[in-house]
């Protein structure tokens, strides 16, 4: 197997919902419950979240690719209340603490199998090979950890880019490779949305799309993904990672 220099340690950023937990989860569903509590607190008429096609969406907005702080603005402005950061990081705070209170009245097994086929193989194996394992994700950071505590990968993944405060994609891309000794860093991102595939470009990382979420493998391909699986259990799934990483290597 490629062992990549050791002047540019590699690292592998993961996408959540799509990427590693099915989409309409029982995670992802006590995630949206939570944060429509939190902004039902501030705004009238809040509506039910929609999952469709592998997507979620609020009304006509696509949320596919949208941070929770970016999420939490739009269904602000629907409902004509300031979406300022100010009462973005209002409504986090309200979510994650409903968050914590769930998540320690479930039981501790509740959820664990709630993973996309292979995602928690190939995190095990990555970390075996010396690759490091981080997040770029929409989540606000707590309720990534909840997340990846529920998939069993608590121990691999707490480092990365999260959703508390960033709008759009690409600064979360941008905070977790600075996690991993960014700039001129040798890492790539693994996701399932468009938004992934242009927020890793956006940042001189190559993505590895995967079509287990709202876009097909021929979309992800379309918006640039630098190579595309059906899902984390193909086997050459890691074999392409290698690829990205020895390509990133040659050009560092």
């Amino acid at each position: 197997m490629y062992a990549p220099p050791s002047h540019t340690p590699p690292f592998v950023l993961f996408d959540l919902d799509g990427t590693l937990v099915r989409p309409g989860s029982g995670l992802q569903r006590a995630h949206m419950d939570a944060m429509q509590a939190a902004v039902s607190e501030l705004c009238d008429g809040v509506a039910d979240f929609r999952y469709a096609d592998g997507g979620l969406w609020y009304g006509e907005i696509n949320l596919s690719g949208f941070t929770d702080a970016g999420t939490i603005a739009a269904m602000l402005r629907t409902h004509g209340v300031t979406d300022s950061n100010t009462a973005v990081a209002e409504v986090i705070g309200r979510m994650v603490l409903r968050v914590v209170r769930y998540r320690n009245q479930v039981a501790p097994e509740a959820f664990a199998e709630e993973g996309l086929p292979g995602a928690v193989e190939l995190v095990g194996n990555l970390r075996e090979a010396g690759i490091a394992v981080g997040l770029s994700t929409g989540n606000a950071r707590e309720v990534a950890f909840w997340k990846v505590d529920r998939l069993g990968l608590g121990a691999e993944l707490r480092a990365g880019g999260f959703g508390d405060s960033a709008r759009e994609r690409h600064l979360v891309v941008a905070q977790g490779a600075a996690a991993f000794g960014a700039p001129g860093a040798n890492g790539l991102i693994v996701g399932d949305t468009i938004e992934d595939v242009t927020a890793a470009h956006a940042n001189g990382l190559p993505c590895l799309g995967v079509a287990t979420g709202a876009y097909a493998a021929e979309e992800l391909r379309l918006a640039g993904a630098d190579l595309v699986v059906s899902d984390l259990a193909d086997g050459n799934a890691a074999l392409m990672i290698m690829d990205l990483i020895r390509l990133g290597s040659m050009r560092h």
